[in-house]
């Protein structure tokens, strides 16, 4: 374990609750909206949804048993190359969980990444031997 790292079963742990926010934040905004909402509150849920998917989408393979040794290393990825709307829901989600992001979170000087409207790509998959 890296100096200042949690100990691996809070990390998994907190992965495991991410996703399950995730899942029920994309949940909310993807529910009927009512008439009374502006015409393009359904295109900014709809960008919001996408982006928590974008974010949560490494996660459940990362929390595989063949590779919760790589759980930290897809954090960081995930930290350092997310944007800064990104960071803001994840910072969020880990202090609903109170969950010590900050060996992650501070340990970064990196810029976060732009906002776009793509998904980004993610760390390469490990190679599967035959």
């Amino acid at each position: 374990m890296e100096s200042g790292q949690p100990p691996q079963a809070a990390m998994e742990a907190a992965t495991a609750d991410l996703l399950h926010l995730g899942f029920l934040d994309i949940r909310i905004l993807t529910a009927p909206l009512l008439e009374a909402h502006p015409a393009d509150a359904l295109d900014r849920r709809r960008e919001r949804a996408n982006m928590i998917a974008d974010i949560c989408h490494q996660l459940p393979g990362l929390l595989a048993p063949q590779r919760r040794d790589q759980l930290a290393d897809g954090l960081r990825y995930l930290w350092q190359t997310a944007s800064a709307t990104k960071r803001q829901w994840l910072r969020s989600r880990w202090d609903h969980l109170n969950y010590d992001h900050r060996w992650l979170t501070e340990a970064v000087t990196e810029q976060p990444s732009p906002d776009e409207n793509y998904r980004n790509c993610g760390p390469p998959a490990p190679l599967v031997e035959p």
